[in-house]
Protein backbone atom coordinates (compact mmCIF):
# COMPACT_ATOMS: atom_id res chain seq x y z
CA UNK A 1 0.00 0.00 0.00
CA UNK A 2 2.46 2.49 0.44
CA UNK A 3 3.95 1.56 -2.32
CA UNK A 4 0.71 2.49 -3.99
CA UNK A 5 0.58 5.75 -2.19
CA UNK A 6 3.72 7.00 -3.60
CA UNK A 7 3.24 6.15 -6.96
CA UNK A 8 -0.33 7.93 -6.86
CA UNK A 9 1.67 10.88 -5.42
CA UNK A 10 4.04 10.41 -8.22
CA UNK A 11 1.40 10.69 -10.84
CA UNK A 12 0.02 13.61 -9.10
CA UNK A 13 3.36 15.73 -9.28
CA UNK A 14 4.37 14.76 -13.01
CA UNK A 15 1.07 15.20 -14.28
CA UNK A 16 0.16 18.55 -12.51
CA UNK A 17 3.99 19.62 -13.18
CA UNK A 18 3.22 19.48 -16.98
CA UNK A 19 -0.24 21.15 -16.90
CA UNK A 20 0.96 23.88 -14.98
CA UNK A 21 3.56 24.21 -17.47
CA UNK A 22 1.14 23.73 -20.84
CA UNK A 23 -1.26 26.33 -18.69
CA UNK A 24 1.35 29.23 -17.69
CA UNK A 25 2.39 28.89 -21.61
CA UNK A 26 -1.46 29.38 -22.80
CA UNK A 27 -1.98 32.35 -20.26
CA UNK A 28 1.11 34.18 -21.50
CA UNK A 29 0.22 33.14 -24.97
CA UNK A 30 -3.29 34.44 -24.49
CA UNK A 31 -2.52 37.76 -22.85
CA UNK A 32 0.10 38.20 -25.25
CA UNK A 33 -1.86 38.01 -28.44
CA UNK A 34 -5.29 39.30 -27.03
CA UNK A 35 -6.46 41.97 -29.22
CA UNK A 36 -5.59 45.85 -27.82
CA UNK A 37 -9.26 47.60 -27.04
CA UNK A 38 -8.97 51.44 -27.23
CA UNK A 39 -9.23 53.76 -24.35
CA UNK A 40 -11.66 56.05 -23.79
CA UNK A 41 -13.50 54.98 -27.43
CA UNK A 42 -16.37 53.51 -26.65
CA UNK A 43 -17.17 52.50 -30.62
CA UNK A 44 -13.94 51.45 -30.58
CA UNK A 45 -14.26 48.86 -28.43
CA UNK A 46 -17.29 47.47 -30.20
CA UNK A 47 -15.70 47.65 -33.49
CA UNK A 48 -12.33 46.07 -32.25
CA UNK A 49 -14.64 43.43 -30.91
CA UNK A 50 -16.65 42.98 -34.05
CA UNK A 51 -13.97 42.77 -36.27
CA UNK A 52 -11.87 40.75 -34.20
CA UNK A 53 -11.25 37.06 -36.01
CA UNK A 54 -9.11 35.84 -33.23
CA UNK A 55 -11.03 37.23 -30.32
CA UNK A 56 -12.84 34.21 -29.42
CA UNK A 57 -10.28 31.77 -29.92
CA UNK A 58 -7.92 34.09 -28.04
CA UNK A 59 -10.17 34.12 -25.24
CA UNK A 60 -10.78 29.78 -25.10
CA UNK A 61 -6.69 29.25 -24.82
CA UNK A 62 -6.76 31.79 -22.15
CA UNK A 63 -9.65 29.49 -20.48
CA UNK A 64 -7.77 26.34 -21.14
CA UNK A 65 -4.91 27.97 -19.47
CA UNK A 66 -6.41 28.51 -16.56
CA UNK A 67 -7.70 24.96 -16.29
CA UNK A 68 -4.28 24.22 -16.78
CA UNK A 69 -3.18 26.04 -14.13
CA UNK A 70 -5.36 25.10 -11.56
CA UNK A 71 -4.34 21.07 -12.04
CA UNK A 72 -0.75 22.23 -11.69
CA UNK A 73 -1.69 23.56 -8.35
CA UNK A 74 -2.82 20.62 -7.14
CA UNK A 75 0.26 19.17 -7.66
CA UNK A 76 2.03 21.94 -5.69
CA UNK A 77 -0.62 21.63 -3.18
CA UNK A 78 0.48 18.01 -2.78
CA UNK A 79 3.95 18.71 -2.66
CA UNK A 80 3.72 20.76 0.43
CA UNK A 81 2.33 19.55 3.72
CA UNK A 82 2.66 19.55 7.19
CA UNK A 83 3.49 22.48 9.39
CA UNK A 84 2.50 26.65 8.81
CA UNK A 85 3.58 25.56 5.27
CA UNK A 86 1.16 23.17 4.70
CA UNK A 87 -1.95 25.20 6.20
CA UNK A 88 -0.88 27.98 3.62
CA UNK A 89 -0.88 25.86 0.60
CA UNK A 90 -4.25 24.72 1.20
CA UNK A 91 -5.83 27.72 2.25
CA UNK A 92 -3.89 28.87 -1.30
CA UNK A 93 -5.81 26.18 -2.81
CA UNK A 94 -9.06 27.13 -1.79
CA UNK A 95 -8.49 30.75 -3.39
CA UNK A 96 -7.60 29.18 -6.67
CA UNK A 97 -10.51 27.17 -6.84
CA UNK A 98 -12.55 30.48 -6.20
CA UNK A 99 -10.23 32.55 -8.30
CA UNK A 100 -10.18 30.16 -11.37
CA UNK A 101 -13.91 30.08 -11.01
CA UNK A 102 -14.35 33.81 -11.35
CA UNK A 103 -11.54 33.89 -14.23
CA UNK A 104 -13.76 31.58 -16.51
CA UNK A 105 -16.89 33.78 -15.66
CA UNK A 106 -14.93 36.95 -16.94
CA UNK A 107 -13.31 35.16 -19.65
CA UNK A 108 -16.45 33.91 -21.21
CA UNK A 109 -18.34 36.43 -21.12
CA UNK A 110 -15.38 39.11 -22.29
CA UNK A 111 -14.86 35.97 -25.09
CA UNK A 112 -17.77 35.30 -26.20
CA UNK A 113 -20.74 37.48 -24.91
CA UNK A 114 -19.01 40.18 -25.66
CA UNK A 115 -18.37 39.00 -29.24
CA UNK A 116 -22.23 38.53 -29.63
CA UNK A 117 -23.06 42.11 -28.57
CA UNK A 118 -20.71 43.96 -30.27
CA UNK A 119 -21.75 41.74 -33.50
CA UNK A 120 -25.15 42.90 -32.84
CA UNK A 121 -24.40 46.58 -32.56
CA UNK A 122 -22.38 46.49 -35.64
CA UNK A 123 -25.10 44.94 -37.57
CA UNK A 124 -27.69 47.21 -36.36
CA UNK A 125 -30.07 49.60 -37.76
CA UNK A 126 -29.34 52.84 -37.18
CA UNK A 127 -31.97 54.04 -34.68
CA UNK A 128 -30.90 51.09 -32.48
CA UNK A 129 -27.20 51.49 -32.61
CA UNK A 130 -27.12 53.78 -29.44
CA UNK A 131 -29.02 51.17 -27.49
CA UNK A 132 -27.00 48.13 -28.51
CA UNK A 133 -23.81 50.23 -27.75
CA UNK A 134 -24.85 50.98 -24.21
CA UNK A 135 -25.05 47.10 -24.38
CA UNK A 136 -21.48 46.57 -25.46
CA UNK A 137 -20.88 48.99 -22.38
CA UNK A 138 -22.49 47.10 -19.84
CA UNK A 139 -20.78 44.47 -20.50
CA UNK A 140 -17.57 45.74 -20.53
CA UNK A 141 -18.29 47.31 -17.01
CA UNK A 142 -19.06 43.38 -15.45
CA UNK A 143 -15.67 42.20 -17.28
CA UNK A 144 -14.19 45.19 -14.83
CA UNK A 145 -15.83 44.55 -11.82
CA UNK A 146 -14.98 40.48 -12.54
CA UNK A 147 -11.41 41.18 -13.08
CA UNK A 148 -10.89 43.77 -10.31
CA UNK A 149 -12.18 40.09 -8.41
CA UNK A 150 -9.91 38.06 -9.96
CA UNK A 151 -7.14 40.03 -9.37
CA UNK A 152 -7.51 40.56 -6.11
CA UNK A 153 -9.04 36.65 -5.43
CA UNK A 154 -6.90 34.78 -8.07
CA UNK A 155 -3.62 36.64 -8.89
CA UNK A 156 -3.39 38.12 -5.76
CA UNK A 157 -4.53 36.19 -2.32
CA UNK A 158 -4.04 32.46 -4.38
CA UNK A 159 -0.11 33.48 -5.02
CA UNK A 160 0.67 35.69 -1.75
CA UNK A 161 -0.75 31.83 0.01
CA UNK A 162 1.04 29.81 -2.18
CA UNK A 163 4.39 32.14 -1.93
CA UNK A 164 3.98 32.04 1.62
CA UNK A 165 4.10 28.42 1.68
CA UNK A 166 7.14 28.16 -0.79
CA UNK A 167 9.09 30.29 1.21
CA UNK A 168 8.18 28.68 4.50
CA UNK A 169 8.73 25.24 3.02
CA UNK A 170 12.13 23.65 2.48
CA UNK A 171 10.44 22.05 -0.37
CA UNK A 172 11.24 24.41 -3.89
CA UNK A 173 13.78 27.63 -3.65
CA UNK A 174 12.31 30.22 -0.83
CA UNK A 175 13.36 32.66 -2.94
CA UNK A 176 10.85 31.86 -5.41
CA UNK A 177 7.91 31.98 -2.76
CA UNK A 178 8.59 35.47 -2.05
CA UNK A 179 9.18 36.46 -5.75
CA UNK A 180 5.33 35.16 -6.06
CA UNK A 181 3.81 37.05 -3.02
CA UNK A 182 5.10 40.53 -4.21
CA UNK A 183 3.65 39.67 -7.64
CA UNK A 184 0.40 38.75 -5.28
CA UNK A 185 0.39 41.98 -3.32
CA UNK A 186 1.12 43.59 -6.77
CA UNK A 187 -2.17 41.94 -8.06
CA UNK A 188 -4.34 42.89 -4.90
CA UNK A 189 -3.89 46.33 -5.49
CA UNK A 190 -4.31 46.55 -9.36
CA UNK A 191 -7.45 45.00 -8.75
CA UNK A 192 -8.72 47.83 -5.75
CA UNK A 193 -7.55 50.36 -8.65
CA UNK A 194 -9.96 48.62 -11.16
CA UNK A 195 -12.53 48.51 -8.62
CA UNK A 196 -12.94 51.75 -7.97
CA UNK A 197 -11.93 52.90 -11.28
CA UNK A 198 -14.23 50.89 -13.20
CA UNK A 199 -11.88 50.84 -16.19
CA UNK A 200 -8.40 50.38 -17.82
CA UNK A 201 -5.63 52.92 -16.45
CA UNK A 202 -2.51 53.91 -18.01
CA UNK A 203 -1.31 52.63 -14.20
CA UNK A 204 -3.03 49.47 -14.28
CA UNK A 205 -2.15 48.62 -17.98
CA UNK A 206 1.53 48.50 -16.86
CA UNK A 207 0.96 46.87 -13.54
CA UNK A 208 -1.11 44.04 -15.51
CA UNK A 209 1.61 43.10 -17.75
CA UNK A 210 4.50 42.94 -15.00
CA UNK A 211 2.46 40.97 -12.47
CA UNK A 212 0.62 38.36 -14.62
CA UNK A 213 3.87 38.18 -16.29
CA UNK A 214 6.07 37.05 -13.26
CA UNK A 215 3.08 35.14 -11.91
CA UNK A 216 3.00 32.79 -15.45
CA UNK A 217 6.96 32.50 -15.26
CA UNK A 218 6.87 31.79 -12.26
CA UNK A 219 4.07 28.91 -12.40
CA UNK A 220 6.21 27.27 -14.99
CA UNK A 221 9.03 27.32 -13.57
CA UNK A 222 7.11 25.53 -10.32
CA UNK A 223 5.60 22.91 -13.15
CA UNK A 224 9.54 22.40 -14.28
CA UNK A 225 10.54 21.67 -9.94
CA UNK A 226 7.29 19.99 -9.39
CA UNK A 227 8.05 17.27 -12.56
CA UNK A 228 11.92 17.06 -10.98
CA UNK A 229 10.68 16.62 -7.87
CA UNK A 230 8.33 13.26 -8.98
CA UNK A 231 11.35 12.11 -10.79
CA UNK A 232 13.90 12.11 -7.71
CA UNK A 233 10.84 10.59 -5.59
CA UNK A 234 10.55 7.56 -8.57
CA UNK A 235 14.95 7.27 -8.01
CA UNK A 236 14.37 7.04 -4.53
CA UNK A 237 11.84 3.65 -4.28
CA UNK A 238 13.42 2.34 -7.51
CA UNK A 239 14.46 -1.08 -6.96
CA UNK A 240 18.63 -1.83 -6.53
Amino acid sequence: MMNDQITFEQWILRIGGVVLIIGALMGMVGNLIHPATPSGDPEGVARTIAESESWVIVHLVIVFGLIFMLGGLVAIYHSISGGLAGALVRLGFIAAIAGVTVGLILVTLDGIAAKHIAEAWATAPPEEEATALRLVLAEQNLDFALAALFNILFAGFTFILYGLAVALSRVYPRWLGWVVVVAGIGSIVVGIIQAYEGKSTPTTRVLTIIFPTIITLWLALMGVLVVRKASSQEGAIAPD
